[in-house]
């Protein structure tokens, strides 16, 4: 049997995944100190353009009337730059919500997919 995988999104290189405390407005179960990943590649991406802040008010988040695009608030993607999706080993993840699932110890990446932020600015909006 294949190898199930998972998608990480992350504006940085890392050798490994840790947990930290997430935060999702509308959800408990997007409030875990875990780490996240999500069966949804796009949506992995979209965590892998960054957030380039222009003040102290900026925020960026996916809301279910844009589908799957980041929504970008008083930020931009890093426009030029680099991003990280990481393919992740699904056995070793619990389901969280939709397609959300999460790890709760350090985890390292089964592969590391260096990705152009520019190609991926169709999955943004910029408000």
């Amino acid at each position: 049997m294949a190898k199930e995988y998972l998608y990480h999104g992350s504006p940085k290189k890392l050798d490994k995944l840790v947990p930290n405390q997430a935060y999702d407005t509308g959800f408990q179960e997007g409030c875990q100190y875990a780490v996240y990943a999500t069966s949804n590649r796009n949506m992995a991406i979209c965590f892998s353009l960054g957030c380039v802040e222009e003040n102290d008010n900026a925020e960026r988040i996916m809301l279910p009337e844009y589908g799957d695009k980041m929504v970008f608030k008083h930020c931009h993607p890093n426009y030029g730059g680099t991003g990280y999706l990481y393919m992740l080993d699904k056995a070793k993840f619990t389901h969280a919500m939709g397609t959300q699932w999460v790890c709760y110890e350090e985890i390292v990446p089964e592969k590391i997919i260096e990705i152009s932020v520019d190609d991926y600015l169709n999955l943004c909006v910029i408000e």
